[in-house]
């Protein structure tokens, strides 16, 4: 089978998964969902799927039930893998099967092993006959230009939504760390506040049970002269803490500057129309994306694009 040929199979797979997978999703959400990793009309991991199980399991071709199972074990291994990829690269979690039943690490589940068997079998015995007949009533320059223009189309594709969802998750990183270190400063300004009332509350404590002893053997002239030092010491420790309490007041003002310019950054992450557009689309498609350390920021962009596309 020629280069040309395998990739010319490899598309109208894609794109055979991409509409089984977008009208099913759909149906669930009950609104068009422009599924799969790209943003054209391709899924590759179905692509890539069509052919394992073509190439993989030619010697059972004719038997259903071997098949079927054979179809379940690659379609299920191959999805498991593309998982693990997709989420080592973009340390997010495109899919989550957890909340069904008879799944492995949310990745794989029986229900979708079960469907992918069976697109198996109907790849093997009816739609890829049909598909090779089709291919082959093209000619060969013009199958040549097709795959050709096809490939370019896939690049640019592949380039264009890598690129939104590595601005994506640059900004999120970002935002994170912004606000992780505004947390740490916050936390430390507010323990140092708290263990200074506390050291001038023992201190004064202190002070004052020994000041009463005195004056409880002292003469009334000897008071006097306790009550004059115990509120000389007793505004130095006001003044302390006054300069202690400004400084604290200063760090929330200079927190609270940095929170104004953590919002307006999060305002640039839906700045460009065509990054909204990939943005919206990839959460749409997978409604349990998630980030492994910027969940709370993606799930305000979600709320975001959905805000906005309600206006």
């Amino acid at each position: 089978m020629a280069f040309i040929d395998l990739f010319l199979y490899f598309v109208l797979y894609s794109f055979l998964g991409w509409c089984c997978e977008s009208l099913y999703c759909s149906v669930i959400q009950k609104k068009w969902v422009n599924r799969g990793f790209l943003n054209g009309p391709f899924c590759p991991v179905y692509g890539f799927g069509a052919l394992l199980v073509l190439f993989l399991l030619r010697d059972v071709r004719h038997s259903f039930l071997a098949l079927f199972l054979s179809g379940m074990v690659v379609t299920s291994v191959l999805e498991y893998i593309t998982s693990v990829i997709l989420e080592r690269l973009f340390h997010m979690h495109w899919w989550d099967y957890s909340h069904m039943r008879f799944n492995v690490n949310g990745r794989i589940c029986l229900l979708n092993s079960c469907e992918f068997g069976l697109l198996s079998v109907l790849v093997v015995m009816y739609i890829h006959p049909a598909l090779r007949h089709l291919i082959d009533q093209i000619p060969g320059l013009w199958r040549g230009l097709l795959a050709a223009a096809l490939l370019l189309i896939l690049i640019a594709d592949t380039v264009t939504t890598v690129h939104g969802l590595l601005v994506m998750k640059g900004r999120l990183d970002d935002l994170t760390a912004r606000m992780a270190e505004l947390r740490l400063k916050t936390k430390e300004g507010r323990e140092k506040l708290q263990l200074t009332l506390s050291e001038r509350a023992d201190n004064l404590r202190e002070e004052l049970d020994g000041r009463a002893e005195s004056w409880r053997t002292l003469f009334t002239a000897r008071i006097e002269i306790m009550e004059a030092d115990y509120n000389s010491y007793k505004a130095e420790l006001e003044q302390k803490f006054n300069a202690n309490a400004a400084e604290y007041r200063k760090n929330l003002e200079e927190n609270r500057q940095k929170l104004d310019a953590l919002r307006d950054r999060m305002k640039q992450l839906d700045k460009s129309q065509f990054n909204r557009w990939i943005y919206k689309r990839l959460m749409r498609a997978f409604p349990n994306l998630e980030a492994e350390q910027n969940r709370r920021f993606l799930d305000e962009l979600k709320k975001k694009l959905d805000n906005h596309s309600k206006r």
